[in-house]
């Protein structure tokens, strides 16, 4: 029994100076890649069967464990959850110890069929029989770089399958074995690099949509003309179909231009030459001159309306890329329209083929009879009448003849007209010339023009002489059975109207005639006894009338009051 207790107290002993002496040592760990250079950030991993314990290397690449018992430890370092580095730790025998990582950086250029750099391709490793996943695309050099790779040689790795997908197709799968040795890896893609042209057939590049699919991978992607695309080879696409449309005007679908068919199995620019051409559409009119504003509508019979414009000042409108009639594609007949306003003034059938790429439209003018009036319906001659068509911008002018007749040779449509008589406007307005013969009424000729004379009081001064005066000119009047004299102004503008009483001028006035009017002349004085009494002479009769009745009243209150006064 006293034994027993006496190896016990033994055993403790040594093991309180164990763990004293264990308390004041740690164990410092090294890590290295296998180029000897120390790795920060390296997770690792101090156990045993009692004991784990985890700490995360430092930039220079050291990581210290405090505080850990005497015994025999399993160290490890791990990336993407494989064990990449181990060792069997005595402490406090060992108190340093290195590691060197069996992980590998890895370059991986991927390359088209060409042996360019393939840009843009996305990458995935993928470990066999682990846990490791890597991703990233390669840069313009169709380079992407893997940093601490575990080897292939490790448990729970092995070969590395490569995936490398353009879009959503893969044209990469292949696997490699990352090892000490070997740092980089040069793969082949099913890549190649494609470029299309569509010329017409002199040669120029033509504007057009370009699409290029694959119906075995349903894989589909725009082209613009003149560049050049990384797509899948057709060894996993199989044959692309090449299709180039055009859209001739908002209001119209694309027209398809041509559909082919390519096995792309290398790099290549294809061209195709279609049969198309500018066209250019002249219209003049049937003197030969050109006509500007014009809408024109070129369309055909199997690919539809291709183009509307409006002639330039030239007469001309020119329509880009439009196929011939004949070739590929191949339109047919076409129908060029000319109209103006939405009055279709011209539309010919047309077979355009190589060396009519300038085509001539005719429109006839129509010759247009004009009958100018005065109110009254009578002509007026020596009339200027002028039109302007806001549209082509032409100008036409006529002068009527002793019948009030006009004639001018014009285009259908909207015309804005004016008419002047002896350098004033008397009609103006607009009209839609669709019919050859046209009636203008002016409104400011012949105008009736009537003055009346009235004295102060409002009597009508018949025996007062009227003169009405135009430019100079004293018009002719009629005395009307209201007293007023009628005379008919030739055009619009001011008179002069002079009134005279037994020979004398007692009024004159001016007066602007645009339309017929009665205009009365007061005149200062009141017709008394048949002769004209001036308001002052008036006035003073007046009050002495007034004063004698005054004094006649007075006198008769006056005798009234004296009769009273006798009789009482």
């Amino acid at each position: 029994m006293r034994l027993t207790v006496l190896v016990l107290a033994v055993m403790l002993v040594l093991s309180q100076l164990a763990l004293s002496y264990g308390q004041g040592e740690s164990l410092t760990v090294r890590v290295f890649d296998i180029s000897g250079s120390p790795r920060g950030g390296i997770e690792l991993r101090l156990s045993n069967s009692t004991f784990t314990r985890m700490f995360e290397t430092t930039a220079q690449g050291v990581a210290e464990f405090r505080l850990i018992a005497p015994g025999v430890y399993n160290l490890s370092a791990i990336v993407d959850g494989v064990e990449v580095a181990q060792a069997t730790v005595s402490f406090p025998a060992q108190t340093q110890v290195n590691l060197t990582l069996m992980v590998q950086n890895v370059e991986v250029l991927v390359y088209d069929l060409d042996g360019r750099p393939a840009s843009g391709v996305a990458i995935e490793l993928r470990s066999e029989n682990g846990p490791v996943i890597r991703r990233g695309s390669t840069d313009p050099n169709g380079k992407i770089s893997i940093r601490d790779l575990p080897f292939s040689n490790l448990s729970k790795v092995g070969p590395y399958r490569v995936l490398g997908k353009l879009g959503d197709v893969a044209v990469l799968n292949t696997s490699i074995i990352v090892s000490p040795q070997v740092s980089e890896y040069r793969l082949t893609a099913e890549i190649v690099r494609v470029g299309v042209n569509i010329l017409d057939y002199r040669g120029g590049a033509v504007n057009v949509t370009l699409r290029l699919s694959s119906e075995a991978l349903n894989f589909s992607t725009s082209l613009a003309a003149g560049r050049t695309y990384s797509i899948p080879s057709s060894r996993i696409a199989g044959p692309y179909i090449i299709e180039a449309s055009k859209r001739y005007s908002p209001q119209t679908p694309e027209i398809l231009l041509l559909k082919e068919t390519a096995l792309l199995e290398r790099s290549q620019n294809l061209t195709y030459v279609l049969d198309l051409s500018d066209i250019v559409v002249v219209v003049k009119d049937d003197a030969g001159s050109a006509v500007r504003g014009l809408r024109v509508v070129i369309e055909s019979e199997k690919l539809g309306v291709l183009g509307s414009s409006t002639t330039n000042t030239g007469g001309e409108v020119t329509f880009s890329a439009i196929p011939f009639s004949e070739g590929r594609p191949g339109a047919g007949i076409y129908r060029i329209s000319v109209s103006k306003g939405g009055i279709q003034l011209s539309a010919m059938d047309v077979n355009l083929v190589p060396g009519s790429e300038r085509v001539t439209v005719t429109v006839n003018r129509v010759e247009t009879l004009f009958y100018i009036q005065n109110p009254r319906g009578q002509p007026l001659p020596n009339a200027t009448l002028t039109l302007l068509d806001p549209i082509t911008r032409r100008v036409y002018t006529a002068t009527s003849d002793a019948e009030g007749r006009a004639t001018l040779h014009l285009i259908q449509g909207v015309h804005q007209y004016s008419v002047s008589y002896m350098g004033v406007e008397v009609a103006s307005g607009e009209m839609n010339t669709t019919e050859t013969r046209v009636l203008i009424q002016a409104t400011k000729v012949d105008i009736e023009f009537r003055v009346r004379v009235r004295d102060w009081a409002g009597n009508i001064l018949r025996d007062a002489r009227i003169s009405i005066v135009w430019r100079g000119q004293e018009l002719q009047g009629e005395r009307q059975d209201d007293g007023s004299i009628q005379v008919r102004v030739p055009v619009a503008g001011e008179v002069q109207v002079n009134v005279y009483l037994d020979g004398t001028l007692v009024e004159r006035r001016l007066v602007w005639v645009s339309s017929p009017m009665l205009f009365e002349v007061r005149i200062r004085g009141v017709l008394m006894g048949g002769r004209l009494v001036d308001v002052e002479t008036v006035s003073s009769v007046v009050a002495g009338v007034l004063l004698a009745l005054s004094a006649a009243s007075i006198f008769i209150l006056w005798r009234r009051k004296a009769s009273r006064a006798t009789a009482s």
